[in-house]
């Protein structure tokens, strides 16, 4: 059966959806366990930056902090796939011995390359958490 055009651009976008939020659950399962080789290599091969609350990194392993205890979980993925390059935006939720320490959003740029998906920038920023009149629910 002979695709179209239309139907063909929107079966590479679902898998590269698909890939995207493997490559974000094999990245958060290698930050939880400690693991930074495996960490930097969900990103780019040259060229890749994190950026965690305004701090920019280049150096991949001088931002990496995951491990001890840490489990980072990501929600709400909205992904928009252009043939080679993607965006991915989501939340993020931080536990620390069982417990949600911090939520935060992430906004990526990925690309397509060597066979797979990898992160070209992520940012992450961490939701502030008010010192006075928080309302308790």
């Amino acid at each position: 059966m002979t695709m179209t055009y239309q139907q063909e651009y929107e079966l590479s976008g679902l898998a590269g959806r698909a890939a995207i939020l493997n490559l974000t659950a094999r990245h958060n399962r290698l930050y939880s366990a400690g693991d930074l080789a495996g960490w930097i290599a969900t990103f780019r091969h040259a060229g890749a930056t994190f950026v965690r609350d305004g701090e920019t990194y280049t150096d991949l392993a001088a931002a990496f902090d995951g491990g001890d205890g840490r489990r980072l979980v990501t929600v709400d993925h909205d992904i928009s796939v252009d043939g080679v390059d993607a965006t991915q935006d989501c939340v993020a939720l931080l536990y620390v011995g069982g417990e949600l320490r911090s939520t935060g959003t992430y906004r990526d740029q990925l690309v397509y390359e060597r066979g797979g998906w990898y992160f070209t920038s992520r940012a992450l920023a961490w939701d502030t958490v008010p010192t006075s009149g928080a309302v308790s629910v």
